[in-house]
Parts: C-alpha cells; sequence; structure tokens
C-alpha cells in the first residue's frame, strides 16, 4: 500500500528548529538534557511523581484484578506498540516507503485516511524545553489538521479508552511549544487509533487553558518537594 504520494507537499516552508535532548536519569529522576547540558524534569516523570493516591490505589488494583504478569506483558506490549507506531509515524513524515511493522497494521489502516489531513508540518517528534516553568518533553507533531494550527498527540492503542491525562499532556507540549518557539497555538488534537477504529479528539480555548492550569499546578507541586527533600 502507498503510504502517501510524493507529490504530496506536506512540510511547511518554515519548519521548527529542532532541539537535541538527551535522556538521563539521576537520583531517581528522569531528565531531558537540552544541547549545553541544561536539564529539566521531563513531563513522564512529573507526572508519574505527582500522581495522587487515588490514581496509585487504581493502579495497584488494576495489577491485581489482571495478575501481575498479565499486567507486566500488557504494558510491555503497550510499550513497544507505541514505539513503533511513532517511528513508524516519523518515516511516513519524511516519506520513508517501508513495510509497516505487523503489530499494528490494523492500526495504520484506520490511521491513515486521518494522516491525509495533515498538511503545514513543522516539527515531528520534537523536544520542547519550558525553562520557565521547568519540565521538558517530546511532541509528535506541530502543523495544520483539518487547517487548523495545532499540536497533535498519536496514541496506539488496543480499545478507546476514557481520557485520562491526555488533555494534560497535550496543554503542557502547548504550552512548552509556545514558550520555545513564540507560536501562539490555541489548538490540540488527540488522535488514538485502534486495531478497530480511530478517535479524534479536539481541545481548544477554554478547555485547552483549563487543564494548561492545572498542569501548571502539577508543575508547581513537583518542584515544592523537590524543594522539601532538598532542605
Amino acid at each position: 500500500m502507498m503510504q502517501q504520494s510524493t507529490e504530496r507537499k506536506i512540510w511547511s516552508d518554515k519548519p521548527l528548529t529542532r532541539y537535541e535532548a538527551k535522556p538521563l536519569r539521576e537520583n531517581g529522576i528522569g531528565y531531558l538534557a537540552d544541547s549545553r547540558g541544561n536539564r529539566l524534569p521531563s513531563y513522564n516523570f512529573i507526572l508519574e511523581a505527582t500522581k495522587t493516591p487515588t490514581d496509585k490505589a487504581r493502579l495497584s488494583r488494576w495489577r491485581q484484578q489482571v495478575g501481575l504478569a498479565t499486567a507486566s506483558q500488557i504494558i510491555s506490549t503497550a510499550i513497544q506498540r507505541g514505539k513503533l507506531g511513532h517511528r513508524h509515524l516519523e518515516c511516513y513524515f519524511q516519506n520513508e516507503n517501508i513495510p509497516c511493522p505487523e503489530l499494528i497494521k490494523p492500526h495504520w489502516e484506520h490511521l491513515l485516511p486521518l494522516l491525509q489531513q495533515i498538511n503545514e508540518v513543522k516539527l515531528v517528534e520534537g523536544n520542547v524545553f519550558h525553562y520557565y516553568e521547568g519540565y521538558a518533553g517530546r511532541v509528535d507533531c506541530v502543523a495544520n489538521f483539518y487547517d487548523i494550527p495545532c499540536v497533535i498527540d498519536f496514541k496506539f492503542a488496543d480499545r478507546i479508552k476514557p481520557l485520562y491525562d491526555e488533555p494534560l499532556q497535550l496543554a503542557a507540549y502547548c504550552g512548552a511549544l509556545n514558550r520555545q518557539y513564540g507560536l501562539m497555538l490555541k489548538h490540540a488534537f488527540l488522535v488514538v487509533v485502534t486495531p478497530d477504529e480511530a478517535e479524534v479528539t479536539l481541545f481548544e480555548g477554554k478547555e485547552l487553558t483549563k487543564y494548561w492550569c492545572r498542569w501548571q499546578q502539577k508543575v508547581a507541586q513537583f518542584w515544592r518537594k523537590r524543594q522539601l527533600m532538598a532542605s
């Protein structure tokens, strides 16, 4: 199957500058370090470190219900599926026509029609650093989706689930992109694909601002805890 026409122009004439980042772990904290050696805790680490007791109890109950071995296998498969999916997306946007991995073939069939609606791509798998708030992350895509300038996050899942932390992630990345590049992005899309379907959710305006405020609170909570531990 052709992934895209070589004549179809999807990249912007003014792509965003790519920033190098090196993942590292020190004293139990997951960081991203920039090219100058400045390091900031990653979005994923801050999210995990600020989970509420209720969130932790929910995860513990799930592990007990399915069994530790099964839970480990489910998590391992999900991680592998996500890595393969994002790697294949990157190849798609770079116009590299490579075979689709078997694990995500059903997902890709549902995702491909949506990818045809993406143009003016400015950044794919880009590192972002929000030095003012104090966090870093890796953004899937900055582009126009249905002609709307936005940040896009892709999830390769086994089934559609209720939204959990995904809106926080999109708000965090949107805030970092706006700060780092001087952009004015006000829209974010979550694209979830499963072997059976694809679901697109748009966040904009007041809703995105609401999640941005919640994310700021989490980052502030994280740094307060670090200061207390250091004192």
